[in-house]
């Protein structure tokens, strides 16, 4: 069995894809730097930007290997990152997400009592613009089949050994947004996946974030994908996700009309009904209480979507306690 000690001396490598994240990314740097860890490697794969990314990589130049060229997006830079890593030890953090305080030395002490751990995924936080707590991160314990349904791991609170980089090939440079929901889907029925219940790093939400800016299309994505693993079907969950962004698509902010509220009814419910051929068996009882247009919820959500996420989340924390 490996030991802690030994573990000490084994490397990170933390990968960073970055574009046009100037306002977030010496933070993301500082947060990875400043790690109570000797053995560290950060590979910065900036894919052409032009905001100032560009000065503050320089200015750390001596600590990171870095890059500033154009790219085939996220999943293309998470590859060539991985290409280049060195580490024992993987993981890769968005240019506006965080790592907290001994976060990389927990990982390795898990590592070192756990040897046949795989990957190891932490608790999280989602963070705002000015990292300030919004919610916890609604993270789970292990299971495949619970994984197949959502993603419950937080991407920047996960790591896994090199081992793992070896055996199974790199992030799908087809997708855009759900590339880490794939590779855990792909790894976690071959790996074994450890749950380490300390807090690791904050997932930072902000408007122009992708999952808020183009929402409903990372719920396309991520139904596509589901597809391959339920036979062609969609969890109900996520059919009723994508119809209610569909909906707030349409909504104008601040304003509670009949007619809007009659135009989002009939959106939800056409994109609803139009993909029930697709559900996943054993979804009707959910869809049942479904059914009534989430128009409060949703106006609410269009108006404030970082104070709607702190709700959802603490209710379904209240939930399931």
């Amino acid at each position: 069995m490996e030991t802690t000690t030994q573990t000490a001396a084994k490397r990170f490598s933390v990968i960073v894809p970055s574009l046009q994240q100037a306002q977030f990314l010496e933070r993301t740097l500082q947060s990875i730097l400043s790690q109570d860890y000797p053995a560290l490697e950060v590979i910065v794969q900036d894919g052409g930007s032009t905001d100032g990314s560009v000065a503050i990589l320089q200015r750390y130049q001596d600590r990171i290997q870095w890059s500033n060229q154009p790219d085939c997006g996220q999943a293309a830079a998470i590859n060539a990152g991985r290409r280049r890593a060195s580490g024992d030890f993987l993981c890769y953090l968005n240019s506006d997400d965080v790592l907290y305080p001994e976060a990389l030395r927990k990982v390795a002490n898990y590592f070192a009592a756990h040897p046949e751990t795989d990957i190891v995924y932490g608790l999280a936080d989602y963070i705002d613009e000015d990292d300030r707590l919004v919610a916890e991160y609604p993270v789970e314990p292990w299971n495949y089949s619970r994984l197949l349904e959502t993603c419950f791991i937080c991407q920047p609170a996960c790591f896994w050994r090199r081992s793992v980089m070896e055996r199974f090939a790199g992030f799908d440079e087809s997708l855009r947004y759900v590339m880490d929901y794939d590779y855990w889907l792909r790894i976690g029925a071959k790996c074994q996946f450890g749950f380490l219940e300390e807090k690791l790093a904050g997932s930072r939400c902000h408007s122009a974030a992708k999952s808020f800016a183009t929402a409903t299309a990372a719920q396309q994505e991520g139904m596509k994908l589901l597809q391959r693993y339920h036979g062609g079907r969609i969890p109900v969950r996520w059919l009723i996700a994508y119809a209610r962004h569909c909906a707030e698509r349409r909504l104008a902010v601040n304003n509670n009309s009949k007619w809007q509220l009659m135009q989002f009814a009939v959106i939800y419910w056409w994109h609803l009904f139009r993909l029930l051929p697709q559900m996943k068996h054993g979804g009707w009882q959910t869809l049942q209480h479904k059914l009534l247009p989430p128009y409060p919820s949703a106006q609410f959500r269009r108006n404030d979507p970082i104070d709607a996420l702190r709700r959802d989340l603490s209710s379904k924390f209240k939930c399931h306690k």
